[in-house]
């Protein structure tokens, strides 16, 4: 009987190493490494809860938000969905399908930043959640299905095979919930009125060019590497009804618009050199392009030779002041 052991040995050895035949995937045992300095990383691996098709309500049946409360809304062929910073924080990340369209919506409540990511990258369908680590502070999302790791404010992967990579992001507004009850009132609005919202620890820094706390709105240039240029626009630059500006980042013209009064800025790509100037007292169309095309605050074309079009949008979203300064050096100011 003992003869038997090696041979059964080698055996079993063989049988748990060699998983080919099998149809598994070796490559997925690969251990891959933070491209993030060491020590950057904080946290434990500890999924938050999954928030996946979220039940919505049309924005009439809603009246237990405040005027004052932050919304991201996003729009596809004008279908409206409403997502307050409230509700998603216990979450971190809600994914949805809004007009075909595969989103998950995620907010950090200690940087008090938002991103619309698309969930559908290189063919596979992502199902995003916070994974409990966090990169200066801020959330680090998770999709298990190709075990990777992304950054929301980098907004680009951080850990996996994906590493370095950068995700599509969609176009969404940040605003309050006066502006949405009074503008959108055919939107569909994600609630749940069992949780309350999460306490914010914030760990400021000091800033020389504007508030710890003030809430910023970032365009990311398209350089991959960490420290990369930031065009920054604060809520006060916005304060004579809506205003334009128009600027070259990277190899793109961009348009930014905003209104401190409708308490949004966004940004789009200006992909036919148009002159953009903005429209007053018509909202939510904002601004008119000098080929005769008005445009909404969702960069969607409400009357004009391009009716119908939706501008693409950069990189960019809002986030509390010390955070921009934590992740990004190069800094450029409106002008």
């Amino acid at each position: 009987m003992k003869k038997l052991v090696f041979p059964l040995l080698l055996l079993l050895i063989y049988s748990c190493s060699d998983t080919s035949e099998n149809g598994i995937n070796n490559s997925t045992d690969i251990e891959y490494q933070w491209i993030i300095p060491k020590g950057k990383v904080t946290g434990n691996f500890n999924l938050f809860p999954l928030a996946q098709n979220p039940t919505l309500t049309k924005v009439e049946n809603v009246n237990f938000i405040t005027d004052n409360s932050l919304v991201a809304v996003v729009s596809f062929n004008e279908e409206i969905r409403v997502y307050p910073y409230q509700y998603i924080s216990p979450f971190e990340s809600i994914n949805d399908i809004v007009d075909g369209n595969r989103i998950a919506l995620t907010y950090c409540p200690i940087t008090d930043s938002a991103l619309c990511w698309n969930t559908n990258f290189k063919g596979e369908n992502f199902v995003i959640r916070a994974s409990g680590y966090l990169l200066n502070d801020n959330v680090v999302l998770y999709d298990e299905q190709s075990d990777t790791y992304w950054s929301q404010m980098l907004a680009k992967c951080i850990k996996g095979k994906y590493a370095e990579e950068k995700n599509e992001t969609f176009n969404f507004i940040e605003t309050n919930w006066s502006t949405v009850k009074s503008y959108f009132k055919d939107a569909l609005v994600f609630t749940n009125t069992s949780i309350n919202k999460s306490e914010k620890s914030i760990n400021k820094i000091s800033a020389k060019d504007f508030q710890d706390g003030e809430s910023v709105y970032g365009i990311l240039n398209e350089r991959t590497n960490l420290n990369s240029e930031i065009h920054t626009y604060k809520y006060n630059e916005f304060q004579n009804g809506i205003e334009t500006f128009q600027k070259q980042i990277g190899s793109e013209k961009i348009i930014i618009v905003g209104s401190e009064e409708h308490h949004f800025i966004t940004s789009y790509v200006n992909d036919n050199n148009s002159t953009f100037s903005p429209i007053q007292n018509n909202f939510p169309i904002v601004m008119e392009d000098s080929s005769g095309n008005q445009w909404n605050l969702f960069g969607i074309a409400i009357s004009g030779p391009r009716k119908g079009q939706q501008l693409k949008s950069p990189i960019g979203f809002v986030a509390l002041g010390w955070a921009w300064k934590d992740f990004y050096t190069d800094f450029v100011f409106n002008e």
